[in-house]
């Protein structure tokens, strides 16, 4: 054939590629080379005779194509010997081809190499592995082995950047099993090699023409991206689990690489630029890509245990810092180092730690430890001598903090075998035993954070800090700071570690009554007793703490001078919060900060409280003189001998203190009984008396700087004062006044006397009723200065509900002869606070009111009746409120009552449930009228949806005394219903995540009928072992029912797949199919149910975990209850949907099972739904079946899967939990047992992936 003529097309195309007017017509033409049956030999010829680089580059793409769709008509004798063709091509011509044609040929090569893996003879591989190891160590650029090692490592690791083969996944995994096992070790060791010898040639280099330099630094660049691409390569295994879970594994939020052609860098003409195609995709074998160091083989351990190696690595990124040096070089040699060694920083695991013949385990751990140790030491030193804030030092600062995080986090997780004193080490005992070095590199590591805070310290002293504001948002964004979260983070780990087990040694030397003895180091076999040694490096800790303390504190200090002086003010202080879209404050920004900040300050808790204590006196006498200056002033003239910057840097400074000793003082929590930390109760117990007392006299302080805050409204200060300030210290007490005001002594083996006599009970002899008091007198005062800030208000209502939580607290407020004229206050107010604080003000005095006396309860409970009656305004008065429904006051009015009603419902407990009870049923009727009236999308349609919502999550069903009561609830909710749908039938909202409104109100919707369903049934199973009547049961059911019905009715299908709505949607139906299914087949018309089929169908698969997990047991529920009871009786509507229905979810899980990345938590409960649906629609299963053998590319896989198919069928109907299953009767059958189908089923899948999921 004329070969000339094609080539002439193709350099054609080529040319019009370029042009935007012809490229969609060139790009289709260059397609279509591949395709060619000849493509291979129009492609060769055009890479002899063709001078135009692109032409050669989409010839090789052709070369490519035609391989992996003609492979079994070219054979694998011609493949590789097309291989080879090509391999000699590029040693031959490598010097004369452009960059990116030379990385296509080399490509091609990797391609056909693994394409031909399976069908190649074991010596020959090797061969050719060794010659690649060959060129690598021999050869100078361009190296052609290295290029074609590197692509055959990303074609055989199965990731993203492995090309399409349309092969099985069996296929795949082969070639990497076998390619890790012989074959990755040996080009890992040649790219060592040549590593070493550019180390050794670098300074010879230094004094050669600079195009020797350029060859060393490719060289050199092209050997570590080999070592990378190891390092960070995720091994099979031969257990079981993890080839399953290889198998089905995926990366959440990734997806799988798809399309003709593979590899994004392969789409267009490109450099040969190593770093460029970087994995976005989930992997086949990899879910997670390089979260932590791989688990590398026993087989690996003398290339990766090797101190030559590994200090080896550590030299090369020295030498590699110069590469960047060179202008004609691309970036990223050093970069790729530094990847090195934070993978080698995190060597973990049993296997490569394996015992040798002269070494046991722990002298390798301590061997390699002490080789990192060393030469992060030196590249820590080397960081401190930099300029830690120069945008130049980014990379290296953040990526040796990355490896200082990844090496102190493995070791803490690596539990070495030695005992001592009958016990196993703990990690850093064992480091300090055995690795000499280990107390100078942790003395380092804690010199290297304190030298980030100064050097941020630096920035904001500095001309850049405008820029970086300009560029990062603050400080805290720039990579300084970023660098400082990883040690922190590394460091919190080591203290939380240490305290762990110093608690857990304590606990056991209690339960067999042993003292703890401080033993010498020599003391105990394994040459150091694990009690001392800690011991001992937590005075180390607390050495190094201090100055990390002292520095911090600085650090924020200043930057509330930077924040006060740029004019900031207070909006410092409420940062983005980009993951929720919203305005958060210090104390959520800077959680994990202040969290370890406390850690340190509990080192040495003394110092830190009086370093603290120190600040916040000074800054509040500061204060209290500038406000002092200001009232004396006040007469003469307004405003003289005031500053205004003064006042606002004491402040700031003021609250990030209050920040800092909150987190010290105790820890935040809510699902557990929060107690004061061990090392605050021994620091306040050795104190000489309360007024030493740092703890309580920190407490004290808040309290006081509180006080003079809140100064009267009539007093000239009081226009100064720090709304910011004011609801920090009210943050602080919320999370220390439940944990320190009435403690209860017999929760500490020794508590304070201090703080008993400070905050404890009047029986235990302390002055808790007193502050208790004078909080309540705080809180008044704080709504009275600050009635417009809503910020304010919410942090005060927010600290009344915590002390509500702690019934000795509570008890107290409720006896204060300050707590009646508080409620009267905030009653008789309400008007003047900001709408959004009335329903949080509602319930945080009603669940107060519950602690007091039963006639004082009765009367508060009936003030806040009268008051949220009093807020639906005339509303409440009027018959006919079509007149007043439209008037903006009118709705301000609705809206606030409802509020409200909500606060009190939120507040109802065994004490006050009747009152709630008897409230609900009297506003009943209003709140169907305000249905009736106002549409869904309205304000007052979803304020009224969230009371309904709270009725049913918070009254309890059970307290109710009889059936007609629970008849009257029921009844209730089902006219509020019906009322809300008569009134929106028609209505659909089509503007999918637009209409926030009406997304919340469908929400509220879910939730109302989930609360009220998990309410009503309490304990029970289901509706059939129901503890109430049948009457009730039916009539909950019913009403239940109809509010599953509402919510399709009244929403479009689009909408229902929005992630939050599909989430708390997917619940309800799990809860409905388990408690009501025959309820649901009762009320329920075809027309709903075809909808749930939809909901169910978009649930398979689905990338959100809940869903997917509870829609496979609605599946399953459901289809046990129609395989047992089946539907016969049922219109046949309904059994046409529930037939199409289930052979379209069988299909789709199927389908999903067999072919798509799957999370393999879920394989479980979505191999029961299988089998469920497949009882249920047995003949529809075998279609499928038939379906999947017809569609097979040969005769021998046809076979494989039919095999594999067959012996499914009959597991199945041997399956001794298949056939219990069949038996079972009753109304509501239990699903099939997931744990006892699992090796049928695993076996299944497995077989039948291994056949069907291609590449």
């Amino acid at each position: 054939m004329d070969y000339r003529h094609v080539l002439d097309e193709l350099e054609q195309a080529c040319a019009d590629f370029q042009a935007p007017a012809t490229r969609v017509a060139a790009e289709r033409q260059l397609v279509q080379f591949g395709k060619r049956a000849d493509a291979i030999a129009a492609g060769k010829y055009a890479l002899a005779h063709s001078g135009v680089p692109t032409a050669k580059f989409f010839a090789l793409r052709g070369i490519k194509e035609a391989v992996v769709a003609g492979y079994a008509v070219l054979g694998p004798g011609n493949a590789i010997a097309l291989r080879d063709e090509l391999l000699q091509l590029a040693l031959a011509s490598g010097r004369s081809l452009d960059s990116f044609v030379l990385d296509s040929l080399c490509w091609v090569v990797a391609v056909i190499t693994k394409r031909a893996w399976a069908d190649t003879p074991d010596e020959q591989r090797r061969t050719f592995t060794r010659a690649l190891c060959a060129d690598i160590v021999h050869h100078n650029t361009p190296c052609i082995g290295m290029i074609v090692a590197s692509h055959l490592i990303d074609e055989v690791s199965g990731g993203s950047r492995c090309s399409e083969f349309h092969l099985p996944w069996e296929f795949h995994y082969a070639c990497k099993a076998g390619f890790e096992n012989a074959h990755m070790p040996l080009l890992f060791e040649a790219a060592l090699k040549v590593v070493h010898r550019q180390l050794q040639q670098s300074l010879e280099a230094q004094r050669a023409p600079p195009t020797s330099c350029r060859a060393i630094a490719y060289e050199r660049r092209s050997a570590l991206h080999i070592v990378d691409r190891a390092l960070g390569w995720e091994f099979t295994s031969p257990e079981e689990s993890k080839v399953i879970a290889a198998s089905f594994g995926y990366s959440k939020g990734g997806a799988i690489a798809g399309g003709v052609g593979g590899r994004g860098p392969k789409a267009a003409p490109c450099g040969s630029d190593l770093d460029d195609a970087d994995d976005t995709g989930s992997a086949i074998f990899d879910p997670e890509y390089r979260s932590r160091t791989p688990l590398f083989p026993r087989d690996w351990q003398p290339l990766l245990l090797s101190s030559d190696v590994l200090s080896m690595l550590f030299f090369a990124y020295e030498a590699a810092l110069g590469d960047q040096m060179h202008a004609h070089f691309s970036p990223g040699s050093s970069h790729i180092a530094l990847q090195c060694l934070i993978q080698i920083s995190g060597i973990r695991g049993k296997a490569i730690f394996s015992p040798t013949g002269a070494k046991d385990s722990d002298t390798l751990r301590a061997e390699f430890a002490q080789v990192i140790m060393r030469n992060q030491l030196q590249m820590i030193r080397h960081v401190c001598s930099m300029d830690l804030a120069a945008e130049a030092s980014e990379d290296m600062v953040v990526a040796t903090t990355q490896m200082i995080r990844r090496f102190i986090e493995t070791q803490l997780e690596e539990r070495p075998a030695a005992l001592a004193a009958g016990r196993q080490l703990h990690p850093l005992a064992f480091l300090v035993a055995r690795v000499p070095e280990t107390l100078e590199y942790f003395g380092e590591v804690s010199k290297l954070i304190c030298m980030l805070l100064g050097a941020a310290a630096g920035v904001l002293r500095s001309d850049i800090l405008q820029r970086i504001d300009d560029d990062f948002g603050d400080v805290d964004s720039y990579f300084v700071m970023q660098a400082f979260d990883e040690l922190a983070s590394a460091w919190s780990a080591v203290i939380s570690d240490i305290r762990e087990w110093q608690y857990l040694d304590e606990v056991a030397a209690a339960a067999v009554g042993a003292p703890q003895k401080q033993q010498s180091p020599d003391s105990t076999t394994g040459g150091a007793d694990c009690r001392y040694v800690l011991d001992s490096f937590t005075r180390f800790l607390k050495t190094t703490a201090c100055l990390i303390r002292s520095e911090y504190i600085q650090l924020r200090m200043l930057m509330c001078e930077v924040s006060v002086g740029a004019g900031a003010g207070d909006m410092q202080n409420e940062v983005l919060s980009a993951g929720h879209g919203l305005l958060a404050k210090d104390y959520v920004v800077y959680e994990d900060q202040l969290q370890f900040f406390a850690l340190l300050a509990r080192l040495d808790t003394r110092a830190s409280l009086d370093r603290l204590y120190e600040n916040l006196c000074s800054r509040c006498h500061a204060l209290q003189r500038e406000f002092s200056t200001t009232e004396s002033d006040a007469d003469d003239e307004p405003g003289a001998g005031y500053n205004q910057h003064t006042v606002d840097l004491l402040h700031e400074q003021a609250q990030w203190t209050v920040l800092m000793i909150a987190h010290a003082l105790c820890d935040s929590g809510t699902s557990e009984r929060v107690l004061i930390p061990r090392p605050i109760l021994d620091c306040s117990s050795a104190s000489s008396g309360l007024e030493h007392d740092l703890a309580v006299q920190c407490i004290v302080s808040m309290l006081k700087a509180l006080e003079f805050e809140l100064a009267s409204p009539q007093s000239a200060s009081a226009a100064y004062g720090s709304p910011l300030f004011v609801e920090t210290l009210f943050w602080a007490l919320r999370r220390i006044a439940p944990v320190y005001f009435l403690l209860d002594c017999s929760d500490y083996s020794a508590p304070s006397p201090s703080i008993v006599a400070a905050f404890g009970r009047v029986e235990d002899g302390g002055r808790g009723p007193d502050i208790v008091n004078g909080l309540l007198d705080l809180v008044q005062r704080a709504f009275d200065l600050w009635s417009s800030e809503e910020d304010v208000l919410q942090m005060c209502t927010s600290m009344l509900l915590a002390l509500a939580q702690r019934p000795p607290v509570a008890r107290q407020i409720t006896s204060s002869p300050l707590f009646a004229p508080l409620m009267l206050y905030l009653t008789g107010n309400m008007g003047r606070f900001p709408e959004a604080v009335h329903g949080s003000i509602i319930e945080a005095l009603a669940l107060l009111a519950c602690h007091s006396p039963p006639a004082e309860h009765e009367k508060s409970f009936s003030e806040l009746k009268q008051l949220v009656l009093r807020g639906f305004g005339q509303a409440t008065q009027s018959e006919d409120l079509a007149a007043p429904s439209q008037d903006a006051r009118a709705v301000v009015q609705l809206l606030d009552g409802l509020d409200m009603m909500d606060g009190l419902l939120s507040a109802a407990n065994f004490q006050n449930m009747s009152a709630m009870f008897a409230l609900f049923f009297e506003l009943h009727p209003l709140l169907e009228r305000l249905l009736g009236m106002y549409a869904g999308g309205h304000e007052v349609t979803r304020n009224a949806i969230q009371v309904m919502e709270s009725a049913a999550r918070y009254l309890d069903v059970s307290s109710l005394p009889d059936d007609e009561c629970m008849l009257r609830l029921s009844r209730c909710f089902r006219g509020l219903l019906q009322k809300y749908h008569s009134t929106n039938q028609g209505r659909i909202v089509s503007q999918v995540g637009a209409d926030v409104g009406s997304l919340g109100e469908t929400t509220a919707l879910i939730s109302t009928i989930s609360y009220l369903v998990c309410n009503e049934m309490g304990f029970s199973p289901n509706e059939a072992h129901c503890s109430a009547s049948r009457p009730v049961a039916d009539d909950f059911g019913e009403t239940e029912a109809f509010g599953v019905y509402c919510i399709h009715a009244l929403t479009e299908p689009a909408q229902l797949v929005v992630p939050n709505v599909l989430r708390m949607h997917m619940q309800l139906l799990s809860e409905m199919v388990q408690y009501r299914t025959p309820s649901l087949m009762r009320w329920l018309p075809a027309k709903v149910w075809a909808g749930i089929m939809d909901v169910l169908l978009a649930g398979i698969d689905n990338d959100i975990y809940d869903v997917g997990q509870r829609t496979y047991e609605i599946i399953n529920k459901l289809g046990a209850y129609v395989k047992l009871n089946g539907i016969d009786s049922a219109a046949g509507e309904l059994r046409d949907v529930f037939g199409r229905g289930f052979r379209l979810l069988l299909a789709k899980l199927l389908r999903t099972l067999l072919f798509s990345p799957f999370d393999v938590e879920l394989v479980e409960s979505a191999g029961a739904a299988l089998v469920t649906l497949a009882l249920a629609e047995p003949e529809h299963l075998q279609s499928c079946f038939q379906g999947l053998v017809s569609q097979s590319q040969t005769e021998a896989l046809a076979e494989r899967l039919s095999s594999t198919l067959a012996k499914f069928n009959a597991d199945l109907g041997s399956c001794d939990a298949v056939v219990g299953f069949l038996q079972m009767a009753g109304p509501i059958p239990d699903p099939i047992d997931s744990a006892a189908l699992r090796q049928p089923l695993f076996e299944f899948l497995v077989n039948a992936r291994a056949v069907l999921r291609v590449r």
